[in-house]
């Protein structure tokens, strides 16, 4: 399918406000929004509002889902029939197939990925047209080989939404373009632009920060006695040299009468991150404030920046420093980041061109809104064949999301927590048809389904690991987003 892409020049705007007068006119999926508001200089590129849904395919542990109008649906769903056979339902837009193999999965992702050509003058290095893209936890079974999940519920594993119109903040030049999407299969498009695209937002106040409502109900998924006999089960596995490290976690449940555009201004509020995003999942809405790459693939070249290694900021310039210096020299902090350096260096290594893979940066302190960590730079020049796919396929999910060795610590997550973990510790972010892909890790999130809210955090738990103290780390890392949520503190 041939789309035309053109770019145009506009003035400057809040991405944040742009998404709000976008939402007033429009459902909450048809409209996604990425910010970048802290952190350091490399993980601060761009930031992103998109709206005009087009098509959704999503991928089930059991089913394929596509919703895409007229022509454009008839085209996809031809693409996606020649992968896994006829439909087994339709209704209107709507189409389903039956369960598939999880070769199957990524052979259809890159036959709906490659159904397009695009012409535009926007270089192939960055983002012009493509898929708002979401990969679950669950995700993962579709690439190793894991015990069979039986908790997994009715999530997707993984999203690919396709949007006619894209607003690219470049954060380095200070350009802001639009980017918009035509073609004889794409529906016809009339809608105008918001006035504050046209006119910028300059003299428009920020984004009010709205107070949290009493929540209705709060509820933990595990207490922290039964957390601690995780952390014990987690520290047998470690003590017979089952795992060097296992990633557990800990979900909070809130019902709340505020919106995800709410939630989302009193998180950009309380914890200005590199990767803020808002974006609907499936029916759903996902609010982040992310403060890790997962990806981002650029001209042929892979990167991953892992974070293992906190500290929190201090207003005193001294004390300040002291963290700093005491976060450098802990080598507790030390040994789990080279363990965590050495899986990205393991992953990545598997589709680079040999002689390429580089550790760019080592355990360097970074300064975020409230904290310090300790970050690496692991990059590496991507094989000729190497796609967005075997791409992810050879990296998800991140070791910091699961611990190491990767596939062993998974199979001991399995056994151990109950509930699917969902889009928490998964990925999202754009992949366009031409290559170019930029995701982060899904952690410091919060999913709104319905009239409830969820966020979950997890502790690495490594051999002289304290249950009490991996507890409050999970408080610690769901602080900022639980705040967001009801108002209140988690931690004195």
């Amino acid at each position: 399918m041939a789309v035309r892409v053109t770019a145009t020049e506009l003035p400057h705007s809040s991405p944040a406000l742009v998404y709000e007068a976008l939402l007033r006119d429009r459902a909450q999926d048809d409209v996604y929004l990425f910010e970048s508001l802290d952190g350091p200089a490399q993980d601060r590129h761009s930031a992103v509002v998109g709206w005009g849904r087009l098509a959704e395919l999503r991928l089930y542990a059991d089913r394929v889902e596509l919703a895409a109008p007229g022509a454009l649906g008839e085209v996809l769903a031809q693409v996606v029939s020649a992968v896994a056979g006829e439909a087994t339902a339709a209704r209107g837009d709507r189409r389903e197939w039956a369960a598939r193999s999880s070769q199957e999965a990524w052979r259809l992702l890159r036959a709906v990925q490659g159904a397009f050509t695009v012409d535009t003058e926007v270089p192939d290095t960055t983002f012009a047209f493509g898929f708002l893209t979401t990969l679950a936890y669950e995700s993962a079974w579709d690439m190793e080989r894991l015990p069979q999940s039986q908790r997994e519920g009715d999530l997707p594993r993984c999203t690919l939404a396709l949007f006619r119109h894209t607003v690219w903040y470049d954060l380095g030049s200070g350009s802001v373009r639009r980017l918009s999407a035509s073609g004889q299969l794409l529906p016809p498009d009339s809608t105008p632009l918001p006035d504050v695209l046209v006119t910028g937002t300059a003299g428009h106040a920020a984004p009010a920060v709205p107070e949290a409502p009493t929540p209705r109900s709060v509820r933990d998924n595990v207490d922290e006695r039964t957390f601690t006999e995780r952390v014990e089960r987690c520290l047998r596995h470690i003590g017979v040299g089952d795992s060097y490290q296992i990633q557990i976690g800990h979900r909070i449940d809130v019902e709340s009468e505020l919106t995800p555009l709410e939630v989302y201004q009193r998180l950009r509020h309380r914890n200005p991150s590199p990767y803020m995003y808002l974006v609907p999942w499936a029916g759903r809405t996902v609010i982040g404030a992310s403060p890790e790459l997962f990806i981002r693939i650029e001209g042929g070249r892979i990167s991953m920046r892992p974070i293992a290694g906190t500290a929190p900021r201090a207003a005193d310039a001294a004390q300040d420093a002291r963290r700093v210096a005491e976060l450098r020299a802990s080598a507790k902090e030390q040994a789990e980041h080279v363990m965590l350096v050495d899986l990205c260096r393991n992953d990545i290594g598997r589709i680079c061109v040999p002689g390429t893979l580089s550790v760019d940066a080592m355990m360097e302190v970074e300064p975020f809104a409230y904290v310090h960590h300790l970050v690496s730079t692991v990059s590496g020049q991507v094989t000729d064949g190497t796609d967005i796919w075997t791409a992810i396929c050879a990296t998800f999910p991140a070791g910091t999301m699961t611990g190491a060795p990767k596939v062993r610590a998974m199979e001991i997550i399995n056994d151990i927590e109950d509930d699917p973990r969902g889009i928490y510790a998964g990925a999202l972010g754009l992949v366009d048809v031409r290559g170019f892909a930029m995701l982060t890790l899904c952690i410091r999130t919060a999913v709104h389904d319905g009239d409830h809210y969820t966020t979950q955090a997890s502790a690495g738990v490594v051999a002289d690991s304290v249950p009490a103290a991996e507890w409050r780390e999970t408080l610690a890392k769901m602080s900022a987003t639980y705040w967001a949520l009801t108002g209140e503190e988690l931690l004195p």
